[in-house]
This record gives C-alpha cells, structure tokens and sequence, in this order.
C-alpha cells in the first residue's frame, strides 16, 4: 500500500498489514479496530508533511493464507467468471501486443 500512496500522491497514508477485505481488523475485534482507527486520527492531526506515511507494526495473529481464503467468495462472482479466460489470454501473450 505505501508503494501506492507514493505513486499517485496521498497526502497521508497509515500503513497496515491486514489481510485485503479487513483493513481494519477482524470482525469484532473492537480493540484491534479501535486502535488502528486512533493511529489514523493521529497521523491526521500530526502528519508534518505531504505524503507522510506511517507503518503499524502489529503483526496479523492468525495465518495470512488461511484469512485470504476466508475472505474469498468459493465460487467467482459473473464478471470474474466473464473475464477469466480473457485474462489467462493475455498474460499467456504476455509481451505480443503492442500498446
């Protein structure tokens, strides 16, 4: 994410290592939530600069893998089931097509 806020210019970017779906913690998991929501408010109130970024330490408590595969759907949603073969296409051409 910080990569990201670097590129395109975020003025201010706090910087957490969750799982995509839970940027804020697991579901109910108030104190996680709360703590990561407080060093947000504080970068905002002391953030010194213009793309200012922040890192939360707090390490992911369970398997990384197991909370993707958790989060994700067992079966494809219709626009990703529509684009899938399109995409295999393409990064199977990888580097043929001309942009």
């Amino acid at each position: 994410m910080p990569y990201w806020a670097e590129k395109i210019g975020v003025p201010r970017t706090l910087a957490v290592e969750h799982p995509y779906g839970q940027p804020l913690g697991k579901a109910g998991d108030r104190k996680r939530q709360r703590q990561v929501l407080l060093q947000a408010l504080t970068l905002l109130e002391q953030a010194q600069q213009p793309g200012q970024i922040w890192h939360d330490d707090t390490p992911w408590e369970d398997d990384v893998e197991q909370a993707v595969r958790g989060w994700q759907p067992l079966q494809p949603s219709p626009i990703i089931r529509y684009l899938q073969p399109r995409i295999r296409d393409l990064i199977r051409h990888k580097g043929q097509f001309k942009v």
